[in-house]
């Protein structure tokens, strides 16, 4: 907006400081003031400590991912060993989904740990099918067989958990008959030596 009270516009404000001699070596004097105020020393502050923060969370939240991959990738290589450590792999890998940040090769690793680990659960969920297969056609032998000769860890789920441990009692059941019948079967031996 232009102001044309005696004539003038505002642009010609600066060629009266000039015919006035308003200069600095010949050169017209730029007006002097702060570069910025307070408010925008704060602003930039503020901007700072944010890109600041922002890096420490950032490493703070990347070491914290590190540390707990690399407590999950120890058990693991413990239960290479015991087997039966495979249950704690399972539940610490499974904590790092809630991890605020997962590298692409974590991520990877952590995916085919547990697929390891659900692979392991599979193999055992078909050797109970396998023992339910024996029990129903009246096997029970077998199906102790299968049961007791397992090394592995114990990764069923409470169903299929408490079928095991039902096979698994009455594997304990045979062998204690099949140690009586053995013990019964050695004392009438044992009195005809005697008798002799």
């Amino acid at each position: 907006m232009f102001s044309f009270l005696n004539g003038k516009s505002p642009f010609d404000e600066a060629e009266e400081r000039l015919e006035a001699g308003d200069t600095v070596n010949g050169k017209p004097r730029l007006p002097s003031g702060p570069i910025m105020g307070w408010q925008d020393g704060v602003f930039l502050l503020v901007v700072i400590g944010l890109i600041v923060g922002g890096y420490q969370y950032y490493q703070y939240v990347k070491r914290n991912c590190a540390e707990t991959f690399a407590k999950c990738d120890a058990l693991y290589v413990a239960a290479t060993e015991d087997a039966s450590k495979f249950a704690e792999v399972e539940t610490c890998y499974e904590a790092t989904w809630d991890l605020a940040f997962v590298s692409d090769t974590l991520e990877v690793l952590r995916q085919n740990r547990l697929g390891q680990i659900e692979d392991l659960r599979n193999v055992q969920k078909d050797l109970l099918a396998s023992a339910n297969d024996a029990l129903d056609k009246g096997d029970t032998a077998a199906a102790a067989k299968i049961v007791t000769e397992y090394k592995g860890a114990m990764l069923l789920y409470t169903g299929d958990k408490s079928e095991w441990d039902e096979i698994v009692k009455i594997a304990e059941v045979q062998a204690a008959k099949e140690a009586a019948k053995a013990a019964a079967a050695a004392e009438p031996a044992a009195d005809t030596a005697a008798k002799k």
